[in-house]
């Protein structure tokens, strides 16, 4: 594991049970993308807990297998819901959602642990902004339960 070694062994020493997805789930999210290719570290992410974790690290956001096919999609309501200008496109993978209203998205192609982009109905003159320089920061910041991690990055 390359990407989110660290992050692992964080959540194993706090016994945080991680379910990964299977082999055919993980084939469904490629499908989804058509001819683009998924980032190393989201890949590494759905072999690892793609399928859930236990306690807090996640739980109550749409980001595992079991809504993870749809994102896009409710990113795309969302934003049509707003009335705002904005548009997802191939090239976006909405992996992470919450509460309907906030969602976060990576390109899928800016690298094999790409920045993350975020976008919330209560900013939604800001539009899509960076938030962390890879994929792996979001998550180390969201167990970290860092309260600045949906600002904007410069």
């Amino acid at each position: 594991m390359k990407y989110l070694n660290e992050l692992v062994i964080q959540l194993q020493n706090d016994k945080i049970p991680m379910i990964p997805c299977t082999m055919e789930e993980l084939n469904e999210v490629k499908k989804l993308i058509g001819t683009n290719k998924l980032p190393e570290a989201y890949i590494e992410f759905l072999e690892v807990m793609g399928g859930g974790t236990e306690h807090t690290f996640l739980r109550g956001e749409s980001c595992f297998i079991d809504e993870l096919l749809e994102l896009n999609e409710w990113g795309a309501e969302l934003l049509e819901e707003n009335n705002v200008p904005l548009k997802l496109t191939s090239n976006d993978f909405v992996f992470w959602m919450s509460q309907g209203c906030m969602f976060c998205f990576f390109k899928l192609d800016e690298g094999e642990n790409p920045p993350v982009y975020f976008y919330s109905e209560g900013k939604k003159k800001e539009g899509f902004y960076k938030i962390t320089d890879t994929f792996t920061e979001f998550l180390q910041r969201r167990y970290l339960r860092d309260k600045y991690v949906f600002q904007k990055k410069d």
